[in-house]
């Protein structure tokens, strides 16, 4: 709050928060987000340190109840509302929130919960609701006491069901190295509007607000990401910044890439970046793509700049200013260049400064100090004794001119003990069959990373956050 209060008095009119519900500028955002913090003390007793749930998607009653809540010192838990309604209620359990702030769509699974008064829907036709209480301001004024900050916990899962807690207390002194990084290798002060596609409930999302708030841009944010409505966004409103997760800019590439002409700088992450990808953004869009690598725990890390993309379009670059990084084997010793094992992270904005975070991740670095992910530990295959990693299978069937997008997975095999599974969905009016596909493979591949399954299917599934949800491919 007390950033965006320095940004609002520094340039009051300036467009924050743009959807297609509502316009706001940075003083109405620090307003409103005001008016709300005095409304939830007074009528709901919230203080700090309290738990309260965040649970919405990307608009501008989920953005004002965050700053709101931040105001009142209160931990905020940031809620996936993509999730059944059965892990909804279970995780409300779990947890034991103090209050839960949800979208409207959600007020049956909630009203199960049995919260009472200590669920506030962001909108509703009738009743109370968080807009109607974030754009009435008090009829007295109400001093609001000065708290210590809460934290912010984001509710990570992956694909791997229970949701883990990663709770920060934000330190700006601690987010100053990465916010530098960021401003030196992609310019991001340059820019006076971008479109943040990733959910905000996400770190990653998160992390691209509260950056974006910092620099005083207009933020421009829809509910739901869908391509074309994402095209028509950054070609109308001339954006010249995206941050998004690879799979949203596959799907703007493939629906309109001309609309994209606009953008200046592009920074996916969350997920991994394809390297045919990589190539086809910098090929079709210029210069722009930056490759940013981090997780939950850790936060960012590494940045690949497009100069480095161009030449290795599979880097996801070297360490941020402020990180330090070590590839381990499995004796624990550090790997030689060239040589994979688990990536390692340090910096003062991880989760816990002082230890070493072991990602999961699988790398190796080149002789230049560029890194490169080889999958997840957990996905590595032994097949027959040979240690096999499916995105190298993965990075190789993504070059096949009739393939839009493929996964290998690791299934049992008896003979074996594993092999790998590929799963393929072809580009449209460009059907392949398994033998061609085998015979194509035959040159380009070792023995053991021919998948003993080929499945072809008409799309992937994926999870909320972008990612693919290998659960439903084994």
């Amino acid at each position: 709050m007390t950033l965006l209060q320095v940004v609002a008095e520094a340039d009051p009119e300036r467009k924050a928060i743009v959807s297609e519900h509502e316009s706001l500028s940075y003083h109405a955002l620090w307003q409103q987000a005001e008016a709300l913090a005095c409304a939830l003390q007074q009528n709901y007793g919230l203080q700090a340190q309290q738990n309260v749930a965040l649970i919405c998607r990307n608009h501008p009653a989920s953005i004002k109840a965050l700053f709101g809540c931040a105001r009142l010192g209160t931990n905020i838990y940031l809620v996936n509302p993509e999730q059944s309604a059965g892990q909804l209620l279970a995780l409300i359990e779990r947890l034991g929130f103090t209050f839960v702030i949800h979208d409207p769509s959600l007020t049956a699974t909630i009203a199960q919960a049995k919260l009472g008064e200590r669920a506030l829907p962001t909108h509703y036709p009738s009743g109370p609701a968080l807009e109607q209480l974030a754009q009435t301001l008090p009829s007295s004024p109400h001093k609001l006491k000065r708290t210590t900050m809460g934290r912010i916990v984001v509710l990570t899962s992956g694909s791997t069901g229970q949701p883990k807690v990663a709770a920060r207390r934000p330190s700006p002194l601690n987010v100053i190295p990465p916010f530098i990084a960021l401003l030196k290798q992609a310019k991001l002060h340059h820019y006076r509007s971008i479109y943040l596609a990733p959910p905000i409930y996400h770190g990653y999302g998160l992390a691209m607000l509260f950056i974006a708030t910092a620099l005083g841009q207009s933020i421009h944010i829809t509910e739901r990401f869908n391509a074309a409505q994402a095209c028509d966004l950054i070609a109308q409103a001339q954006i010249e910044t995206t941050i998004v997760l690879p799979i949203m800019l596959q799907r703007m590439l493939d629906h309109d890439a001309p609309a994209l002409n606009p953008l200046r700088c592009i920074i996916a992450g969350s997920a991994p970046l394809a390297p045919t990808l990589a190539s086809a953004t910098l090929s079709q869009l210029g210069p722009i793509l930056y490759n940013l690598y981090g997780s939950s725990e850790a936060g960012f890390a590494l940045m690949a700049t497009p100069a480095q993309l161009a030449q290795k379009p599979n880097t996801v670059g070297q360490p941020l200013l402020g990180v330090r990084t070590r590839i381990v084997k499995d004796d624990k010793q550090d790997a030689a260049p060239q040589q994979i094992g688990e990536l390692l992270i340090r910096s003062a904005w991880s989760i816990n400064a002082q230890d070493w975070i072991a990602t999961g991740d699988l790398a190796y670095r080149d002789s230049a100090g560029d890194l490169f992910i080889c999958g997840r530990s957990d996905d590595m295959v032994v097949s027959g004794g040979e240690k096999v990693y499916p995105i190298e299978l993965e990075q190789i069937l993504q070059t096949h001119p009739h393939i839009a997008a493929v996964v290998v997975v690791g299934i049992p095999d008896p003979a074996f003990g594993q092999r790998l599974k590929a799963v393929i969905v072809c580009k449209a009016n460009q059907p392949l069959d398994e033998e061609a596909l085998r015979t194509w493979l035959k040159p380009r591949i070792a023995r053991y990373h021919m998948p003993a399954v080929i499945e072809f299917r008409t799309e992937l599934p994926y999870t909320p956050l972008g990612k693919v949800d290998k659960r439903l491919l084994i």
